[in-house]
């Protein structure tokens, strides 16, 4: 059978290499294709001479030999056309289904009449399965794998000018245009007058092509296609956006854009791009500080020649009693010179040097822009970024000894640690909202302690400082626990808490405050509690509104520890109320009834359950607590105007300045120095009294 000029593996083999090779004459190109290859056949038959052989090309196809029927259709086909045949003869190029895409094309272009069979030619089954009339250069996985790669790089980079052409003016379209048309078609040239092959989206139809003209065409998928990209920007219109495909999850686009809807996600994208190119260079300032805004370079120099002018004047020593002037130089609180004094080195020697202290200072102005982080470089020695109970001592103990307000107790030093654990406490209650034992810098900026320090060198009664330092609200917590703790050992038990305030609180809520839901440490493993714990019970106890005590009540109320008080957890604290009430045969309020009422009043964002956040919203939790655990303030709420509290809370700036805690502590305090002196009365009456009967006696004798 004959040649091609496509079967010797290279297809830009010319014209005239071509006619060479087979011995074709000019006359005979005008002539019909397949009566050209019968004469040439023919004639090298007769010769004698072998078919000649291109290097890479393989034997023809075997057929049986052609009947008398066969040949005189083949010379009436040769002289007139018929279905499947040109004007010259020339068999129409099948579209071809098997294989890929490089592979067909190879096929399709190199055996263009042994493919299709002629009408009315019976057809047999092959020997074997046929070969490829040559062999590709690649395995048709990887061809087809390498056209699927190059499919998305193209589809993804012509992405951008898709999305850009979703905000150009609409251009309206067919409704008989393609559905597969994404971006504009290239203007025709004689570079793009070839077939276009495109991939189809369907996976039935994964392998297929279809061949466009290139003047409607779309734009090209596959690096085996002839054509160039357009170099044109495309535009969308509306009808195109209502047409278009929806991608599936596997393709390049990955979105589905439904009818007359912009598509969000790769505009989205693509304008963070372009800000993204447009910005690269801006630097973005610097917003967070954690030791607070960095101070110039002329600032610090000041500072250490105002701590130079003061070691001075002071003959070059600083003692702990002249620590004023240093801590005006350094801008700090008067009450920060015992912790600064001793972090300095200052308690080695008993004094500081001009050397020692401007080195220490310059190394925390340095590092510590901010009174926060001062606070906790002096404090900790720097050892820790946070703080810990035992860093309060040096500062509150020289608050017991040189503040005016506390003169009184120099000389009962057997208080002394008393008042300073009371006032840590109280700090660690108010400040250290984590729960966590450390007070961090965020906490710290967040609190008040600071001003407070700050007021106490310009306040010298110690009482009008009612946060942490007021000596009446010590006295208070100390007198209430000094009641429980019937053996003076400084620690208390369950029964020794049930006494308190009249055994107003149920006993399991009791259970649930021993229980480590608010306890921690050594303590609670022994069922104790120590006299710092108390001070957060007896604050938690008496002023509920506070944020600490909201989440006290609510740790010991949350049984399952979910962070969630269901309505099994009330009804829980509940009973033991219902009992007591009806020993004490005080009518009593079903739970059904009480919870509405609770609900009602919190008004949680779940029906069926209560959060904090919830809690701590709710303006009334002191009547939420004390109705499941404190049945005498919870009678006490019964028999008070329930509107008393809003009334009070609405008359004035003033009140609010008023915590539930001063007020108690304050007539608590009134109280007790009330029975102290009126004990300290009767015994001086009756001492009185005993030495008028005396006298009066001896004078009746005589």
């Amino acid at each position: 059978m004959a040649r091609t000029r496509f079967e010797n593996g290279s297809t830009s083999l010319s014209d005239s290499m071509w006619r060479g090779s087979f011995s074709i004459q000019a006359d005979e190109v005008g002539s019909t294709l397949p009566e050209f290859y019968r004469r040439k056949l023919r004639k090298m038959r007769k010769a004698g001479s072998p078919e000649p052989l291109v290097a890479g090309s393989i034997s023809a196809l075997p057929h049986p030999e052609l009947t008398d029927q066969q040949k005189a259709h083949i010379r009436e086909r040769s002289q007139s056309p018929t279905t499947g045949y040109n004007s010259a003869g020339v068999a129409i190029r099948p579209f071809l289904t098997q294989g890929s895409v490089a592979e067909r094309v190879l096929i399709f272009e190199r055996a263009p009449a042994e493919m299709k069979p002629k009408p009315g030619v019976p057809t047999t089954a092959a020997p074997e399965k046929r070969r490829p009339a040559i062999s590709t250069w690649r395995d048709p996985d990887e061809v087809r794998s390498l056209a699927q790669f190059w499919n998305i790089l193209s589809f993804l980079g012509a992405l951008d000018d898709f999305t850009d052409g979703l905000q150009s003016t609409p251009s309206t379209t067919s409704p008989t245009s393609s559905l597969r048309q994404i971006e504009a078609p290239p203007p025709t040239t004689q570079e793009t007058k070839a077939l276009t092959y495109v991939r189809e989206n369907n996976v039935s139809q994964k392998e297929n092509a279809r061949p466009l003209s290139a003047s409607g065409g779309s734009s090209p998928v596959s690096p085996l296609s002839p054509t160039t990209p357009p170099t044109t920007t495309p535009t969308a219109s509306p009808g195109l956006q209502h047409n278009a495909h929806p991608a599936s999850p596997g393709s390049p686009l990955g979105l589905v854009t439904s009818p007359g809807s912009p598509v969000h996600s790769p505009r989205a994208t693509n304008t963070l791009r372009r800000h993204t190119k447009s910005t690269k260079n801006l630097l973005i300032p610097r917003f967070y500080y954690p030791m607070g805004r960095p101070t110039s370079q002329m600032t610090q120099e000041q500072a250490l020649s105002r701590v130079g002018a003061v070691f001075r004047e002071q003959g070059g020593q600083v003692t702990r009693e002249n620590m004023e002037p240093l801590m005006r130089a350094c801008q700090l609180p008067l009450y920060w010179k015992a912790p600064l004094f001793i972090a300095a080195g200052g308690d080695k020697l008993g004094y500081l040097t001009q050397e020692q202290f401007a080195d220490y200072w310059s190394r925390v102005i340095s590092t510590c822009h901010d009174m926060a982080s001062r606070f906790v470089r002096v404090l900790s020695r720097g050892m820790r970024n946070y703080l810990m109970p035992e860093d309060f001592l040096s500062m509150i103990q020289d608050v017991v000894d040189t503040h005016p307000g506390l003169t009184f107790l120099k000389e009962a030093t057997e208080f002394h640690s008393r008042y300073v654990h009371t006032v840590i406490a109280r700090i660690y209650y108010c400040v250290n909202r984590s729960w966590s034992g450390r007070i961090t810098l965020p906490e710290l900026r967040r609190s008040n302690l600071l001003q407070v320090i700050s007021y106490l060198e310009e306040e010298e009664d110690i009482n009008q400082i009612t946060d942490y330092f007021s000596y009446e609200h010590f006295y208070v917590i100390y007198c209430k626990f000094w009641e429980l703790d019937t053996d003076h050992d400084l620690f208390i038990d369950k029964h020794d808490l049930a006494k308190h305030n009249e055994r107003a609180l149920s006993w399991r809520m009791i259970e649930r405050i021993f229980s480590g839901a608010v306890t921690r440490g050594r303590l609670q493993k022994q069922d104790r509690m120590g006299y710092q714990e108390f001070v957060w019970f007896l604050i938690s106890e008496e002023d509920k509104r506070h944020p600490t005590a909201i989440e006290y009540w609510f740790r010991c109320m949350d049984l399952d520890g979910d962070g969630y008080l269901s309505m099994y957890e009330l009804e829980y604290f509940y009973e033991e109320q219902l009992q007591r009430m009806e020993a004490l045969g005080i009518e009593t309020l079903p739970f059904h009834d009480c919870l509405c009422q609770m609900l009602d009043m919190v008004r949680p964002e779940e029906i069926d359950k209560i959060s904090l956040r919830d809690l701590k919203k709710c303006r009334m939790t002191p009547i939420f607590f004390d109705t499941f655990f404190n049945l005498e303030k919870y009678l006490d709420h019964e028999q008070r105007d329930p509107f008393a509290s809003h009334r009070a809370d609405d008359d004035g700036p003033e009140f609010l300045q008023v915590s539930d805690w001063d007020r108690y502590a304050a007539e608590e305090y009134e109280l007790l120095v009330a029975e102290e002196g009126g004990a300290d009365h009767q015994d001086d009456v009756f001492f009185l009294g005993g030495g008028l009967d005396d006298g009066g006696g001896s004078s009746g004798e005589t």
